[in-house]
């Protein structure tokens, strides 16, 4: 808590990735205090028969993960459980999700969510310390693990503040000129342009996303508000501050679009920065 009752600013610190449990502790440490005494490492025991089983298969266990499983691998304290509301990432439930069709692949289950039927995957690579995560079906949901692991972080902090106001869009499948399809145009239909377009329109207003975001999720925050923008299947935003005011500003447009609400967005986000 701040002098004033409210929330300290995160610090999502960057570095190496040997100093990715320290820097992930002390980044949530620094709004949720009590959250790392309820982190419990996984028993060394069962990391080796993670091992083992990955051997048989001519991998190893990705560094960015190790150290994970050394800090946090029994529970962590809730921090990859936030994916879609309720996930399985313990050392017990990751041994049992090993099968061979996914690691003949390459594909190491490190997540799932039961109530979705959803699993969550590192792509192996004897070359790759910190791999990629991607979902049942190869779909990248984060450029590595650690970014990964940072972007959960990030979910918690959003939750530590007291307005939140989500946004989402689909994607249109029909070619249509551009100005007929402000929301879903089909130039767009990658989630790399739609990026593209997230990212020019942000830059267009000074805004500039954090370290940890990546080519599905564009991430800012201040100490006024914490915002993400997805750009997986279509259009997707949660922006969350503790001011009211603030919160009313950036609420959707009669129209209900995703796009007028993101522009309008951020032209609220830089008068309040200035």
């Amino acid at each position: 808590m701040d002098a004033e009752g409210g929330i300290e600013m995160a610090e999502f610190q960057e570095g190496t990735l040997d100093t990715l449990m320290e820097r992930l502790c002390n980044s949530i440490s620094g709004f949720d205090p009590e959250w790392v005494k309820r982190c419990v490492p996984a028993a060394e025991e069962q990391i080796q028969q993670l091992q083992d089983i990955l051997a048989e298969y001519n991998y190893t266990i990705p560094a960015a993960y190790l150290y994970y499983l050394r800090k946090m691998g029994k529970d962590d304290g809730g921090l990859l459980e936030r994916e879609l509301d309720f996930c399985e990432a313990d050392i017990d439930t990751v041994l049992e999700l090993q099968n061979e069709e996914d690691l003949e692949k390459g594909l190491f289950c490190f997540a799932y969510s039961d109530p979705f039927d959803i699993g969550f995957y590192m792509k192996l690579s004897s070359m790759d310390d910190n791999p990629s995560v991607v979902t049942d079906w190869e779909e990248k949901n984060a450029e590595s693990f650690e970014k990964y692991l940072f972007q959960r972080a990030f979910h918690m902090y959003q939750e530590s503040f007291a307005h939140s106001h989500f946004d989402s869009a689909s994607v249109c499948h029909e070619e249509k000129d551009k100005d007929e399809c402000r929301t879903c145009p089909y130039q767009w239909i990658t989630a790399k342009e739609r990026m593209d377009w997230v990212a020019g329109t942000a830059q267009s207003y000074g805004v500039k996303k954090v370290w940890f975001s990546d080519q599905t999720h564009f991430i800012c925050y201040n100490s006024n508000y914490a915002f993400e923008i997805k750009v997986c299947e279509g259009y997707s935003m949660l922006f969350c501050c503790n001011d009211d005011k603030l919160l009313k500003q950036v609420k959707c447009s009669p129209r209900s679009k995703v796009f007028d609400t993101i522009s309008k967005l951020w032209g609220c986000m830089d008068r309040k920065d200035g």
